[in-house]
């Protein structure tokens, strides 16, 4: 028995309960749905995984180390957070009996570029846990491990903050830990120099799970341990502009205040993230809806340019490039300016002129803006739309952000595109050069 894993439970039984199928797995323990016989409803049953054998005060720390969530997460009674009924122990297997939400899945998911939910619903999720983190400092209870993995949200997108797992009381917290604890891609600065922590250490990896939500992109992204250690402690995120072009400028201030390294400028209370989080959505009210976000990439995913690029690919460009609409007669680009950004026509046609001369038409699917790509220096040639024309705009700083692959594919289709344009004003300059030759 006491070998058996966790994972073998289902159709079985532990104390009363009769467990139905497995929802969930982590390096600690199995999540099953179970049923209540005595209250007939339906509960999520945690179990632990077999722990160390053949050493008595290993095994006593991965008991206790286990059900420090149903003593400390026990306490809390709120609604955004996942509510403890009952603790306990059958044979060999320990077990914590918690609410069971239906329809429930991790924010993970919700952390990939071709991924994001609308800003409201961000907007939301994040009012709900910061709510949800100030009831529980309030009570002296520092969850210690925020992170996508451990948010859940229903069906009619109720937050739950669950796995208290490693949470300390307020007492504990003060007290400089020996080792890192918590998730390393969502540790505070004071978490990382294993320094006494507050309610503020919740709400920095908030801030990072924020930016994950908003962007598709870690705000300390790096390949391994030591480096994220270092961004951390030394170093600001990106903007969130260079991912997405329609996320309101208060939200840019917000999460500087969450991911602020020192104290005293990040957010004291999770009531205070809430407060600021709420003025959200007056912009959000008052910004131009637009095209949506999957009108445009229906739109763009049919376009030469993009036919290598994969999904994700795609709606990385979508979230950070600037969807614009221009009316005829109305200058896209204007020779002289300086700026570092490409441009794909989407809908319409331009007229490409220079010194006030006309030289070619471009339509749908064409692409300009590459020389001041390549270059930085001002532009040589000016963009007129030659009726109403819709282009996605792409900033140099955009590519250097995206993934490889997609700067890969991007390169590619640039450097065809370029060979193309050159391509077709040698075949001019020859129409030229031989009706010139003709007169």
């Amino acid at each position: 028995m006491e070998s058996q894993a966790a994972a073998d439970l289902e159709g079985r039984h532990l104390g009363k309960y009769r467990i139905v199928r497995k929802i969930g797995a982590g390096n600690m323990a199995c999540v099953y749905l179970a049923q209540d016989p005595f209250i007939d409803r339906p509960v999520a049953l945690k179990v632990a995984n077999p722990g160390p054998r053949g050493n008595d005060d290993e095994a006593q720390q991965h008991r206790q180390q286990f059900f420090n969530e149903a003593q400390t997460a026990g306490m809390l009674r709120h609604p955004n957070i996942t509510s403890i009924y009952d603790a306990g122990a059958d044979e060999a297997f320990n077990f914590i009996v918690m609410e069971y939400v239906p329809g429930g899945r991790t924010l993970d998911q919700y952390t990939k570029p071709d991924q994001l939910l609308p800003l409201e619903q961000v907007t939301s999720i994040l009012y709900q846990c910061a709510l949800a983190l100030d009831y529980a400092h309030r009570r002296g209870v520092v969850h210690r491990d925020i992170k996508p993995r451990n948010v859940l949200i229903s069906d009619s997108m109720d937050v739950k903050i669950a796995d208290f797992g490693v949470a300390v009381t307020n007492s504990a917290a003060q007290t400089a830990s020996e080792e890192w604890v918590g998730s390393p891609l969502y540790m505070s600065p004071e978490q990382i120099r294993l320094e006494p922590l507050t309610g503020q250490s919740d709400l920095f990896a908030l801030g990072v799970l924020g930016y994950q939500l908003l962007t598709g992109k870690h705000p300390f992204e790096a390949t391994n341990f030591e480096a994220i250690q270092h961004r951390i402690l030394n170093t600001k995120p990106p903007p969130l502009s260079e991912f997405r072009s329609d996320i309101p400028e208060i939200y840019q201030r917000i999460m500087d205040k969450a991911l602020a390294r020192t104290l005293q400028y990040r957010y004291r209370t999770g009531a205070d993230f809430a407060g600021d989080l709420s003025l959200v959505y007056d912009f959000l009210r008052d910004a131009a809806r637009g095209v949506s976000q999957q009108e445009k990439f229906a739109r763009i995913s049919g376009l030469p340019f993009f036919k290598d690029f994969q999904d994700v690919e795609l709606w990385e460009l979508i979230h950070a490039g600037d969807w614009t609409v221009a009316r005829a007669g109305d200058p896209i680009v204007s020779e002289g300016d300086v700026d570092a950004s490409f441009y794909v026509i989407v809908d319409g046609s331009v007229h490409v002129e220079k010194n006030g001369r006309a030289l070619i038409e471009l339509g749908i699917g064409d692409c300009f803006g590459e020389m001041g790509l390549l270059s930085g220096r001002e532009r040589c040639a000016t963009i007129i739309a030659a009726n109403n024309v819709t282009v996605l705009r792409i900033k140099g700083t955009t590519i250097d952000r995206m993934s490889v692959n997609s700067q890969i594919k991007f390169q590619r289709s640039f450097l065809l595109a370029l060979i193309n344009r050159l391509e077709s004003v040698t075949e001019q300059m020859a129409v030229l050069e031989a009706g010139s030759g003709g007169t």
